[in-house]
C-alpha cells in the first residue's frame, strides 16, 4: 500500500480549503503576534463570563494568561491557555467571588516562554517572561435577582 501525496494544484483542495493559502501566508512570527479582538459577555446568572479572543495567525503557538478583577480590586477569575491550537478562542470563565455592583476588569497577556535547550517542554516559573502583547477590557455584570 502506498500513500498518495496531495497535489498542490488539485481543485479539490481549492474547493474544501479556498482560504488556506492566504491564512498560511499571513502567519506572524512570535515578535509580531498580537491580540486583535477581545470581548467579554457576562452570562445572565452573573457567575460566568464568556470571553472571546482573536489573535493574529501565528507560526508558533503562544501562551495566554487571563485575569478578571472585581470592582473591589480582588482577583475573581484566572485562566492560562498553553499553546492554543487556533488563533480564535472562545471560552467560559467562572467567577469565584460574590457579585458586586460596578465595573470588572479583564486583563489578557500574550507571551512566549523562553526556550529551554535541555527540554523544550520544560518551563521554569522563576524566569521572568516579557509580554508580546497585553489587552484590557471593562465590563459590568447584568442585574439579576439570584
Amino acid at each position: 500500500m502506498t500513500c498518495k501525496i496531495p497535489d498542490e494544484n488539485d481543485p479539490a483542495n481549492a474547493f474544501f480549503f479556498p482560504d488556506l493559502d492566504d491564512v498560511n501566508n499571513e502567519r506572524k512570527s512570535p515578535e509580531e503576534t498580537r491580540i486583535i479582538n477581545l470581548g467579554a459577555e457576562p452570562y445572565p446568572d452573573a457567575k460566568r463570563v464568556r470571553v472571546n479572543l482573536e489573535m493574529t495567525p501565528f507560526l508558533t503557538r503562544p501562551h495566554l494568561d487571563l485575569v478578571i478583577i472585581d470592582p473591589s480590586g480582588a482577583e475573581c477569575a484566572t485562566a492560562s491557555i498553553i499553546e492554543p491550537m487556533t488563533w480564535k478562542q472562545e471560552f467560559t470563565v467562572h467567577l469565584r467571588t460574590e457579585k458586586q455592583a460596578g465595573k470588572y476588569q479583564l486583563f489578557v497577556r500574550l507571551f512566549y516562554p523562553p526556550l529551554d535547550e535541555e527540554d523544550p517542554k520544560l518551563f521554569r516559573l522563576d524566569i521572568p517572561v516579557d509580554d508580546t502583547d497585553r489587552r484590557e477590557l471593562s465590563f459590568e455584570l447584568p442585574l439579576s435577582e439570584k
